[in-house]
């Protein structure tokens, strides 16, 4: 999962020399297991926004996710890629692959919470928003659709993103 992580990053980073803006970014994260379990946690991570014109852009972005649900705690390793249409300066609506990947000893965490099996990937589609309160601070938020079944027997795992980011 380490090299994973590694890849990721190395890409990002990479990719990150020829991007217009680059930041940082923090969340509240909240899964919902099916309707049935709710887990709850916070993410942060980084991110690239590249112009494709005026009013588009792609934002790669790499985070490190964290939660717990029934007292058992796990981590993903996320990897986006939002395309952003620009309303306004101010306000643009995001959509996009999320994908996570299991790290650590999520696998036993989710067995003990669920008795199910597990799938180390997690792949969503991701619907939002996010407003530029500067020209340097923003907030964003989106609602991601489980496309995959992650956790086998309990159906699919939404989650909710909400939090703040600072672009350099």
């Amino acid at each position: 999962m380490k090299k994973l992580f590694l890849a990721a990053f190395a890409v990002f980073a990479f990719a990150s020399v020829n991007a217009q803006d680059f930041g940082v970014f923090a969340n509240f994260a909240s899964n919902s297991f099916d309707g049935n379990d709710n887990a709850s946690g916070f993410s942060f991570g980084v991110l690239a926004d590249f112009e494709i014109s005026e009013s588009f852009s792609v934002q790669p972005e790499v985070a490190y996710t964290t939660s717990s649900v029934d007292d058992a705690s796990y981590d993903l390793i996320n990897v986006n890629a939002m395309a952003r249409y620009h309303v306004s300066e101010e306000f643009s609506i995001l959509a996009g692959p999320q994908i996570g990947f299991a790290s650590g000893d999520i696998p036993d965490a989710l067995d003990d919470a669920f008795g199910d099996d597990f799938s180390s990937m997690n792949l969503q589609l991701a619907l939002g928003a996010a407003y530029n309160i500067t020209e340097n601070i923003f907030v964003q938020a989106r609602y991601g659709f489980q496309l995959n079944e992650h956790v086998d027997g309990i159906g699919a795992v939404n989650t909710l993103n909400a939090g703040v980011g600072y672009r350099f």
